[in-house]
């Protein structure tokens, strides 16, 4: 039951999309570029800026925070020494890294969470007692993934066809880079924006990210050349839906500070899909568009198979007293 429920409420409704934005551009030839553009510039500065003044960071909970940077550090180190073996060329090497790096945290996580502690086994008396914690620490893992994505994500999809001083300047003329910026700084200044005329459009902007990004991503799969039998996208699937909590798995044990709930939480957004992002920085800088593509596309449908696993095996190894 709920292996269907999370395919149901939130695997079907991404692919769906993909099959909206698929069957668009196959009768209508959409605008790709200008789509990427809206989304660049407008769609995805919107998101960030509401979702991480929206969410109530915990500061108690930075551990959570440094244990995901860890994660992601070790990810890069293990794409650069797989590059390295293979002996691709830069720009497929960060390709991969984006791939393996950053997860869908935005589109999957937080609603992943929401439906697993408040369904049983986590209810008690009719409540879901584990249901704010989980909550706030997944979102300190989508804070992260929100700042990291949309900065080094970028950096590395440029850097794969560019030298990285150009890379570095194709990025501070985004406007992600302020948006980050003014978003904590109005953040801890404490200045209230939902009562403002702007707060509407960030919000209606943001709740806009997911259909527009996976529409996308059909435009794309429809325009690609994509082999299913590719064996470095397999890889880095393999390496996003498997090492990946393989690793953060060791990182709770080594840590060994977190609650039950935490360690459950860690280790489920561990295993989220790749981000669909990095298809819209592949195609951005034309950093092997293709290979990203192929990469959210496999994670995302094994990841029904994947992640349900990991959430049996999180309940079973981080057992809470319900």
């Amino acid at each position: 039951m709920a292996f269907l429920q999370i395919i149901s409420n939130n695997i079907l409704p991404l692919l769906t999309f993909v099959a909206i934005g698929y069957l668009m551009d196959y009768f209508f030839r959409l605008d790709l570029q200008s789509l990427t553009k809206l989304t660049f510039y407008v769609v995805l500065p919107c998101f960030i800026f509401y979702s991480i003044y929206s969410a109530d960071i915990d500061l108690n909970l930075m551990t959570v925070f440094l244990c995901g940077a860890v994660q992601m550090i070790l990810l890069s180190f293990l794409g650069s020494v797989v590059g390295r073996i293979r002996h691709w060329s830069p720009g497929m090497t960060e390709a991969f890294r984006n791939g393996t790096m950053f997860s869908n945290t935005g589109n999957i996580g937080i609603a992943l969470a929401a439906l697993i502690f408040s369904h049983p086994p986590y209810l008690v008396n009719g409540s879901a007692p584990y249901l704010p914690e989980a909550l706030a620490v997944g979102t300190m893992l989508l804070v992260l993934m929100n700042m990291t994505l949309n900065t080094l994500g970028l950096y590395q999809a440029g850097k794969g066809k560019m030298t990285p001083w150009d890379a570095l300047r194709v990025i501070f003329h985004m406007p992600v880079i302020y948006v980050l910026l003014s978003v904590f700084i109005i953040k801890l200044s404490g200045l209230d924006l939902t009562g403002t005329f702007l707060w509407p459009v960030f919000k209606n902007c943001a709740n806009a990210l997911l259909a527009i990004v996976m529409m996308a991503l059909g435009i794309q799969i429809r325009r690609s050349h994509i082999v299913m039998g590719d064996p470095n996208a397999w890889m880095a699937c393999f390496v996003r839906l498997i090492g990946a909590p393989l690793i953060a798995l060791g990182l709770i044990f080594l840590w060994g500070r977190f609650s039950p709930v935490a360690s459950q939480v860690i280790l489920i957004f561990s295993a989220i899909p790749s981000a669909v992002n990095t298809v819209l920085y592949a195609v951005e800088f034309k950093n092997y568009p293709d290979f990203a593509t192929e990469v959210v596309m496999l994670s995302t449908f094994a990841s029904c198979i994947t992640l349900t696993g990991v959430i049996y095996l999180a309940r079973i190894l981080f057992p809470v007293a319900v």
